[in-house]
């Protein structure tokens, strides 16, 4: 607009003005430039972005707060708790953990920037309101989120603040589930083997992890709560809470670190040593991934750095992880219905005694009660033992998939809203690239050939243990196969009528 006047200005008085006028004239306009200039950097030195967390809680590569650093000079650091923004009610494992990251990712950020993260609990749309109300907001960034619910919340605020700039970027992910197709056709794959090679295929959308931001600077008039105000840990069972996380360290660098010790001392024996529980051999990062501590593609690269060969069992791994977040995209009903119809008329015996034998450790069957021991002292279980044990509740006890489910999102701390239903649908048999039906693990043979010495065994089971088994593998093992026979018979049968 200046410089507009500026021109009409000239040419409308320049035939009758001296030198000495036009430079005059010149120079009052070179001025109001430089001090609109001015302005306008004041104006955008104050410019404030909300950084919203959610399951991201890491400075080192977070999209969302990289770009709002870089695009705006004040971040407001927010956490808005909402304790169904899964969709389902959070377990009280993994929400006993969500309490100590608060409280680290808090410190993290006090030591870092001298800041600290504020906390609400409610309504996400309704919080941001009262934060508007109360300072003027310019953007809110975020990093995408893929259940339903959360999909909802996203938009919900997409749509309510539409005027501010809303911003959102891929981080918990290495591909986003529009990035991977099946070229024959169909919105996502079904079987796991084509899906990872697509995404190998496409590796160089996986970008290096974005650094630290050097300096966050937080000037606000927000009030926050404290993380004890969100009651996290649960009341009845508080100290079973605080026994489980004695076992998990929530200090940043420790954890980067024993992730890299993990890469330099245990990747080359991973595929040997991964099943075998005694060893250790596996990675532990679950939970930090799960809450975002570590991010899959700092994993990734860090493996990668080490000219680590693109097939390795561990990438597959982290690519498993993907093919159970491209599954749930586009089945977000994937923890209450069985992804193949033809398995919901499963007969089901759903016996409570044996549920509880089963949560109470007391099946009598050693590598089972060990594994159900370590998970509730921990909030975790060997990958290999979680296999049996859900093979156990479902193909000997004939007790629904969901049932069990439901007992690890309650006590994984790691309990995450697509990797647990669908592993549990994947040992029914009711999941894509499922285990075949008549797979039933022998709990006696997979003890003698992944716990050979009884190591694991002995450090999970008490000493007053019983060996007093509850059934016999052999009976249930027939009784199972003859009910997924029937079940494929009438299945058989059904679509002889319809046809």
């Amino acid at each position: 607009m200046i410089i507009v006047l500026f021109i009409v200005i000239y040419a409308t008085i320049g035939s009758y003005c001296n030198i000495l006028v036009k430079i005059t004239i010149f120079r009052l306009f070179f001025i109001s430039l430089v001090q609109q200039n001015m302005k306008n950097e004041i104006f955008m030195a104050f410019r404030t972005a909300i950084v919203l967390f959610s399951d991201d809680f890491r400075v080192k590569d977070n999209p969302a707060l990289h770009y709002a650093v870089k695009n705006y000079e004040n971040i407001i650091p927010l956490y808005i708790y909402n304790e169904t923004y899964l969709g389902r009610v959070i377990g009280a494992g993994a929400k006993a953990f969500l309490h100590n990251v608060l409280l680290s990712f808090n410190s993290l950020l006090h030591a870092e920037y001298c800041i600290s993260l504020i906390i609400k609990n409610g309504n996400y749309v309704d919080e941001i309101k009262k934060i508007l109300s109360i300072e003027k907001i310019d953007a809110i960034y975020f990093n995408k989120s893929y259940t339903l619910s959360q999909i909802q919340i996203e938009n919900d605020i997409k749509e309510c603040f539409k005027d501010l700039d809303i911003q959102f970027f891929k981080a918990k992910l290495l591909f986003e589930p529009s990035e991977i197709k099946p070229l024959s056709g169909g919105a996502f794959y079904r079987v796991f083997t084509p899906f990872s090679k697509e995404c190998l295929k496409n590796i160089e959308l996986i970008e290096q992890s974005f650094p630290k931001p050097e300096q966050i600077k937080s000037i606000h008039n927000i009030s926050s709560m404290t993380v004890e105000n969100l009651n996290l840990l649960p009341a009845k069972e508080g100290k079973w809470a605080q026994n489980l996380l004695q076992h998990w360290t929530f200090d940043y660098d420790e954890i980067e670190c024993n992730f890299i010790k993990f890469i330099d001392n245990k990747l080359e024996n991973y595929e040997e040593n991964r099943n075998i529980p005694s060893k250790n051999g596996n990675s532990g990062i679950s939970p930090y991934l799960r809450f975002g501590i570590l991010s899959p593609k700092m994993c990734f690269n860090a493996v990668r750095s080490k000219n680590i060969d693109i097939n390795h069992q561990f990438i597959l791994e982290l690519l498993w992880r993907e093919f159970a977040y491209h599954v749930m995209f586009y089945n977000q009903n994937i923890a209450t219905q069985e992804l193949k119809n033809e398995y919901k008329n499963f007969q089901w015996d759903d016996s409570k005694f044996f549920l509880q034998k089963w949560q109470k450790s007391q099946t009598g069957f050693d590598i089972i009660d060990a594994g159900m021991n370590e998970l509730w002292h921990t909030g975790v279980m060997h990958n290999r033992v979680r296999m049996i044990v859900a093979s156990f509740l479902i193909k000997d006890l004939l007790i629904n998939w969901k049932i069990g489910e439901q007992w690890f999102w309650n006590t994984l701390v790691d309990a995450d809203p697509a990797i647990n239903p669908f592993s549990w649908q994947w040992i029914f048999g009711s999941g894509f690239d499922a285990a075949p039906y008549f797979r039933i693990f022998n709990p006696e043979s997979q003890k003698k050939k992944f716990d050979p010495d009884g190591s694991y065994c002995k450090k999970w089971l008490p000493k007053n243990w019983k060996s007093e088994k509850i059934v016999s593998h052999d009976i249930q093992r027939k009784i199972t196969l003859e009910r997924y026979k029937n079940l494929r018979c009438r299945l058989v049968q059904c679509i002889d009528n319809k046809s």
